[in-house]
């Protein structure tokens, strides 16, 4: 645990504040359980920053986007409690991967004003690294003694100075996903779909990249309305603070307020124009897909067809000869059952002979080929009568 003493003895001050660090935002805190209550319980922290403390995890809570901040009035009416969790975009130096990170900060002050001189000021502040920006800073102002004059009269500056450490990120941050999403609309707009080649380009992995890029900023929107919430009541508590107080540091503070509002406001309002563009870009890169998908389909169909057809002319020349076959075949059985004595060759005079019984060939060669064919005829009648059956039970089923 780090514990900063912001004193000036100077000037008859007491500011005091402590940090807590993690070594990156998804690790434990640096302190142990029983330290934390300890220094909790010392310095009379409201029971509602354990929620602040407990948004601090290894995964990332969805319902923690639009948690606002709290003030609250202690027992003593010259003091102001307020603590709140700000959420903020920063880089987080890694070689691969997204090289930003989605961060937070715990913050907890008590400020009580006294009627004559500086108030007193206890801060905690709960940091997702060692050596944050915010505490570079905070630690810059307390080693300069107007800054810590100024932050001693004027408590509220504290908390401007947090804002500001980190509310320009979110200006690099949307650049970056900006900077994104037009490579991937670049790649899109100067691609035709039609073509096979760049089809296999313009694949699920690119419709994928663009639904991870939306999903990177839909809690974007409420992360920023949280902090907006967060000013509006650091305004509330700039207007009201107790005991003597100079209209211009207010005033002046009111401005750095409503600027940070201003251009939060701003972000806001970037983030949905690149939402929409995203969500029309996956669309039609979706349309696309859809209607690629459908020509192809269309062609594996139109060869299926072509097969279908080279079947069918396979199936009509089975057909013939089996029903040339089904002809000649009785013919040849009878032929063969008597023994080819129905003809026979004079080789005195050359010429060939019919037998008187040959109207016996031919009065049961004839039924029995009738009768080959129409069973045949009734086989393939009666097994296409079962097919549309069968279909037709499909249909119903």
């Amino acid at each position: 645990m780090y514990v900063d003493p912001l004193e000036d003895t100077n000037i008859g001050a007491d500011r005091k504040g402590s940090s807590i660090t993690q070594d990156n935002s998804v690790s434990p805190f640096n302190i142990d359980e029983d330290s934390m209550c300890e220094v909790l319980k010392r310095h009379q922290v409201p029971s509602g920053f354990l929620d602040v403390i407990c948004r601090f995890g290894d995964r990332q809570v969805f319902s923690d986007e639009g948690v606002g901040s709290v003030i609250c009035n202690n027992p003593n009416s010259s003091c102001r409690d307020i603590f709140y969790q700000l959420r903020y975009a920063e880089r987080n130096g890694r070689k691969h991967g997204d090289p930003w990170s989605l961060r937070q900060t715990g913050v907890y002050h008590r400020y009580s004003m006294p009627a004559v001189g500086v108030g007193q000021n206890f801060c905690l502040l709960l940091h997702p690294m060692q050596n944050s920006k915010a505490q570079k800073r905070i630690s810059m102002a307390a080693s300069t003694g107007m800054t810590s004059r100024t932050i001693g009269l004027d408590p509220v500056r504290l908390h401007v100075l947090i804002m500001s450490s980190y509310v320009n990120n979110w200006c690099w941050y949307l650049r970056y996903n900006t900077k994104n999403y037009l490579e991937l609309e670049d790649m899109l707009m100067t691609s035709d779909l039609r073509d096979r080649e760049d089809y296999l380009g313009m694949n699920f992995n690119t419709l994928q990249a663009l639904r991870h890029l939306a999903a990177k900023l839909i809690p974007i929107p409420a992360i920023l309305r949280n902090t907006i919430s967060i000013i509006t009541a650091l305004q509330t508590m700039n207007n009201s603070l107790p005991g003597p107080h100079d209209e211009q540091r207010v005033a002046e503070t009111s401005y750095q307020l409503k600027a940070c509002s201003s251009r939060l406001e701003g972000y806001i309002s970037a983030t949905d124009v690149l939402q929409q563009r995203i969500e029309n870009m996956t669309k039609f890169l979706a349309d696309g897909l859809n209607l690629q998908n459908q020509d192809i389909s269309a062609e594996i169909n139109n060869h299926l067809l072509t097969l279908t057809k080279d079947t069918v002319d396979d199936s009509a020349t089975v057909r013939i000869i089996t029903l040339v076959t089904l002809t000649y075949l009785p013919a040849s059985f009878i032929t063969g059952l008597f023994g080819m004595n129905f003809f026979s060759f004079n080789s005195n005079t050359r010429t060939l002979l019919i037998s008187k019984s040959f109207w016996i060939y031919v009065a049961v060669t004839i039924p029995l080929t009738f009768l080959t064919l129409g069973y045949w005829k009734y086989g393939s009648w009666h097994q296409k009568k079962q097919r549309l059956k069968d279909f037709a039970a499909l249909r119903t089923a």
